[in-house]
């Protein structure tokens, strides 16, 4: 009895071990291989489960191990890699989680990097996360977002113009802007008639004025060589004064009334000697009686005779 009972437990522990090995193999973990684990650290695994495949470039390589939370590190996710493929992994490669379906199923990709240093076994290796679907939508759907709200707030703000438009006192308003319009253009075309007019008027004065003009212009050109000389007599002329000495003129000019002022000289005695003054207005006064008196008695001293001949003069 006691060794039915022994291989019927043996029985159950072989089919145990069986099945469990049989299920780890299908999830890709050979436990008859020997295979090489590797360590990443992530912020968030966004629902990274035990026994995800690891592949590289579409091609299964491993699957993932135990998922344990740092407490100690920030609260970091470390995930096992469990490698089962014999590969050399570079030390610079990446292990990113990303979407392997749209139910949001994780995996990990594994990509290779260029170093030439091989990661040993149980190194860390350099961890990133794909976006997830929602946000790939949401990177997509943003812009098409701003500017349907762009394009919204534009469709607004016609409306309110089209509103206003229509608005009656606006409409009006609109009208008396084109009448006036008009009579501007109307003002504007009886002006420029006006003006064709006066210069079809004045056509013969215009052609005059312009046949004048020219003939001043021709004969500016042909007395080029006298209006030369003019100038360069002129030249001549300033430059005759610019080489007169003023100041020694002027210096003149002022020793004389300087010598005036102080009664020197026969001007300045003339002008500032009261009694030679007196003197020569009295002789004047004098002298304006004389001829006064000769026009008015010229008799008196002047007498011809026309018989006998000429007399003497008789004074007064």
């Amino acid at each position: 009895m006691k060794n039915k009972e022994l291989k019927i437990g043996v029985i159950f522990i072989i089919i145990l071990a069986i099945l469990i090995l049989g299920i780890n193999y299908l999830k890709g973990l050979n436990f008859f291989n020997k295979s090489k684990v590797f360590y990443a650290k992530y912020e968030n695994i966004d629902g990274l489960l035990k026994g995800a495949p690891i592949t590289i470039n579409g091609f299964q390589i491993g699957v993932v191990g135990d998922i344990d939370l740092l407490v100690n590190d920030n609260q970091k996710l470390l995930v096992k890699l469990n490698i089962t493929k014999d590969i050399e992994i570079p030390s610079n490669s990446v292990s990113r989680i990303i979407n392997r379906d749209l139910m949001g199923t994780k995996g990990i990709v594994l990509l290779l990097g260029n170093s030439k240093l091989i990661a040993n076994n149980y190194d860390t290796l350099n961890s990133s996360i794909e976006s997830s679907l929602q946000e790939e939508v949401n990177s997509q759907i943003l812009p098409l977002k701003n500017k349907a709200e762009q394009l919204i707030g534009s469709m607004d703000s016609l409306m309110v113009i089209i509103t206003a438009v229509l608005n009656k006192e606006t409409r009006q308003n609109l009208t008396n802007s084109f009448k006036s319009l008009d009579k501007t253009f109307l003002l504007m075309s009886q002006t420029m008639e006006n003006v064709d007019q006066v210069i079809t008027d004045n056509n013969v004065r215009i052609t005059n004025i312009i046949t004048n003009l020219q003939s001043i212009i021709n004969n500016i050109e042909d007395n080029n060589g006298e209006i030369k000389n003019i100038l360069v007599n002129m030249s001549n002329v300033s430059n005759t004064f610019s080489k007169i000495d003023f100041n020694n003129t002027f210096k003149n000019i002022d020793e004389l009334l300087e010598n005036i002022n102080n009664k020197k000289g026969n001007i300045g005695k003339l002008l500032n000697d009261d009694k030679i003054y007196n003197n020569l207005l009295q002789s004047t006064d004098e002298l304006s009686e004389l001829i006064k008196d000769i026009k008015e008695n010229p008799s008196r001293y002047m007498n011809f005779s026309l018989i006998g001949g000429k007399k003497p003069f008789k004074a007064k």
